[in-house]
């Protein structure tokens, strides 16, 4: 074959590998397209949305270049709604975080590598990135922290750029760096807009500057090249001059309008008025520091199956052998030491700024990827034999498109958002509550659903009459109590969730379709939404009852479907017993617990009281179908049944989602939603798995630290936040320590936060530490449980039969001895 002939074949198959590495990264953002969020999503992402709109300020600190950002994207773009234009940022913040990991990959790859492949693994990368849980999610909404994380991936991709086309991986000296200083600029740059959107882009530059100090240090000499690198970073902050230039404008609207001042300024950028988001950042000592690497490691199993994450640290080892490599690789792992210190440390939204770190694993394990094409590429025998290691190149390839495809498989059809419609829907089921009905309601909202009603008013220009309602939000200067007694003597007060601390207070909370009324003592009304009956036990009246139907074209429930149960009930004369309802479908029975509920022994005579009971059908045989649902009211003083027994609908179940082998095998199944797969209790070198009995305790003293580790399992996506409790409690369920109630994995993890965090499939390990301090000796039990984070009702546990009758599981005995 002549040279001509041989240039043409390499040429050609430079050409398909560039068509193979460009299909690759196409998929990126048609596959953010399709599962793009169409609709306001509940919570800050409408806020950023409808505060581009109208050119206002978002909570601190502000983010000044997404809002201009955004309000480009809404102005430019002619097709779609406000949200969906306003989504797009988040779709192309994403897609530019996965090119900059294409870039850092494909220019650290060796140049003998341009024919065989060095394009489609830098595209394989970059996909890999981009399909992991957490970016996925987070490049299909409108969020800042996918744009903080395409930022600080532009900050290494230049910089990276502006150390190999200064010669340094082919061993040139420093002085090429001067003509390649556009790169240094882009940095420059970068930064300074940076810093205008989220301060977590600052915690990148310490590495960033160390990185050029090492690799260029005369550069301290140019100072034209730093005079020039200031202003650049100083052009970036201009964008910074928004709130000062918009404050005037703002005045007499929900928007601050001091930001004109240094005081005012300084209160959005620094975010001085949140600071107690940071209260956490001492909360975990040097002590903490193991369960907060178990912690990462169980949310970067989340992010990536584990093949990906030995591919890192064989890129580590690969980028540590080459000196040339190495200055690259001190640029990459500081910038990721420097996050992760910050990030671990803290609480608020951990999952979010996570995103730069799984972003640096993803270029690691690119880098891995190099490694084993390098590996095959030495190897002469299978190139002798199978003509230039086509065919070991291929398979490769091959194995590794596995990676990122698995991961699509997996979570396309529970991360999509393409048919989210809550935030919508819920401006929807306020209008049609109030509508007309010239009511002249209070509506408290917290902040996830006042956000798309303000959407409502500030986009689409629609509000709500004050004579059918007020909607107003509740806010830390304006709590929930206090607002209800400004506005109940003018009228009807709603909520738009059960409020814990109304409840406490005294008043009743009634649901009223999707809200709650607050009623004061005494109401002997039956909402007219119930379907009346007068049935009498002993002790006990059913007045009214409904079985809420979950879909729309017929009373049919899926497992893992959310139901509620309403009662209306009433006593005649004061009683001590408690009575709770017990429901039964053909064989299963739900013993609802008195968790959050106004107990009878709290009732006054003739008052009707409404309470509202939730459940999950349970996977079930296949071919159970259902029937007639029946409500019995149980003594539980007594433990005798009140006599009361009636249908109150019929229930069919649909197709099962999952069989019921998927929660054989679990310690606990909370609502159809998280699984408790495993638990280790540990005082030192003396451990306890899972349940044990009480014939073997777990004996501590006052002064040790008990070590406790929940495997949770997610069995669907959590229609709400969920707090997990992990209490000390005598043998008469008096509780001894119950400080131990968190966000899951110490904060870092959040269940719910907007969207559906936690994805069916997933498996996240959760550390706590029980410090055993003034405890008088004796026996106690740790209990564990979940609960609903603003309403702190608990989930029930349902066991292997399908029955629910308890919202906890007790572990074992602990003993505490003198």
């Amino acid at each position: 074959m002549t040279k001509s002939a041989n240039r043409e074949t390499v040429n050609s198959k430079q050409k398909f590998m560039l068509y193979i590495a460009y299909s690759l990264l196409l998929i990126v953002p048609l596959l953010y397209w399709f599962t793009l969020a169409h609709t306001p999503v509940l919570g800050d992402p409408t806020e950023y949305t409808f505060v581009a709109h109208v050119l206002g300020v978002a909570h601190p600190p502000g983010y000044a270049f997404m809002t201009l950002v955004s309000k480009l994207f809404q102005t430019v773009i002619p097709l779609g709604t406000i949200a969906w234009r306003t989504h797009l940022v988040a779709l192309t913040a994403g897609t530019v975080g996965v090119l900059c990991v294409f870039g850092i990959v494909k220019s650290v790859a060796p140049n003998y590598l341009e024919g065989r492949g060095r394009l489609i693994l830098a595209a394989l990368a970059a996909l890999t990135v981009a399909v992991g849980a957490n970016y996925w999610q987070h490049s299909i909404h409108a969020n800042p922290h996918i744009i903080t994380a395409a930022f600080i991936a532009f900050d290494l991709f230049v910089l990276t750029k502006w150390y190999v086309t200064g010669g340094r991986l082919q061993g040139a000296s420093g002085g090429q760096f001067a003509s390649q200083n556009r790169w240094l600029y882009a940095f420059c740059l970068s930064a300074g807009l940076g810093v205008t959107h989220h301060p977590l882009t600052v915690f990148v530059l310490p590495a960033c500057v160390v990185f050029i100090l090492v690799v260029h240090p005369r550069i301290l000499l140019q100072w034209k090249t730093l005079l020039t690198g200031t202003l650049f970073v100083a052009l970036g902050m201009v964008v910074w001059a928004y709130f000062p230039l918009r404050a005037t404008a703002l005045e007499g609207t929900q928007f601050p309008s001091d930001m004109n001042t240094w005081e005012g300024f300084l209160n959005i950028i620094l975010a001085l008025r949140l600071r107690e988001n940071l209260d956490n950042f001492n909360k975990f000592g040097a002590a903490d520091q193991w369960d907060r690497l178990r912690v990462f490691i169980s949310l970067l199993r989340v992010q990536y199956v584990w093949p990906v994450s030995l591919l890192s640290l064989v890129g580590i080892g690969w980028m540590a052998r080459q000196k040339q490599r190495r200055p690259l690789l001190l640029l990459y792992a500081l910038a990721f030491v420097c996050i992760y210190a910050f990030v671990m440390n803290t609480v608020q939204d951990v999952m979010a700024y996570l995103l730069s770190l799984f972003l640096i694993v993803g270029v690691f394990a690119g880098f891995g990827m190099l490694a084993v094409r390098e590996a095959l590429a030495s190897s002469s025998f299978p190139s002798n034999r199978f003509g230039h290691g086509m065919v070991q190149e291929s398979m490769l390839l091959a194995a590794l498109l596995i990676l990122p495809l698995w991961n699509i498989v997996q979570n396309l059809p529970a991360i999509s958002l393409r048919n989210y419609s809550e935030g919508s829907e819920y401006v929807a089921a306020v209008r049609e509550q109030f509508a007309g009905k010239g009511e002249g309601a209070a509506l408290l909202n917290q902040w996830e659903v006042m956000t798309p009603l303000w959407y409502a008013r500030d986009v689409e220009g629609e509000w709500f009459d004050e004579a059918d309602v007020r909607p107003i939000w509740v806010s830390s200067t304006s709590p929930w109590l206090d607002l209800v007694f400004q506005n109940l003597p003018a009228g009807p007060v709603y909520l738009n969730r059960f409020e814990r601390s109304i409840f406490d207070a005294g008043f009743r909370l009634r649901p009223r379709g999707d809200l709650w009324q607050v009623v004061e003592p005494g109401d002997e009304t039956i909402p007219p939404e119930l379907t009346r009956v007068n049935l009498v036990g002993e002790g006990i009246e059913l007045v009214g009852y409904h079985l809420d139907n979950p879909h729309s074209n017929g009373f049919y429930a899926l497992p893992q479907d959310k139901l509620t149960l309403t009662l209306a009930m009433r006593v005649q004369e004061a009683t001590d017993a408690i009575f709770m309802p017990v429901l039964v479908i053909d064989e299963l029975e739900i013993a609802f617990t008195t968790d959050s509920h106004l107990l009878s022994n709290q009732w006054l005579p003739n008052e009707v009281i409404v309470e509202q009971f939730t459940f999950t059908i349970p996977p079930i045989r296949s071919g159970y179908r259902g029937g007639q649902a029946r409500v019995k009211l149980h003594n539980l003083t007594t433990d005798t049944d009140s006599g009361i027994d009636t249908v109150v609908g019929e229930v069919t179940y649909g197709d099962l989602l999952f069989s019921g082998a998927r929660v054989a095998n679990l310690l606990a199944n909370f609502r159809q939603r998280v699984g408790l797969a495993g638990a280790t209790v540990r005082q030192g070198w003396d451990v306890r798995r899972d349940v044990w009995g009480n014939d073997d305790p777990l004996h501590v003293k006052n002064g040790e630290t008990v070590h406790i580790g929940l495997n949770w399992r997610v069995l669907a996506k959590p229609e709400e936040s969920y707090t997990v409790f992990v209490h000390l409690i005598d043998a008469a369920n008096r509780p001894i320590i119950d400080s131990l109630d968190y966000t899951p994995l110490g904060g870092a993890s959040p269940s719910h936060l907007w969207i559906p965090k936690w994805l069916p499939g997933q498996k996240l390990y959760d550390p706590y530490q029980m410090h055993i301090a003034d405890i008088p000796p004796g026996e106690y039990y740790i209990e564990v449980g979940l609960y609903e984070q603003f309403t702190n009702r608990r989930l029930m546990i349902y066991d292997a039969n399908g029955n629910a009758n308890s919202d906890r599981i007790i572990l074992g005995k602990v003993v505490v001895e003198p």
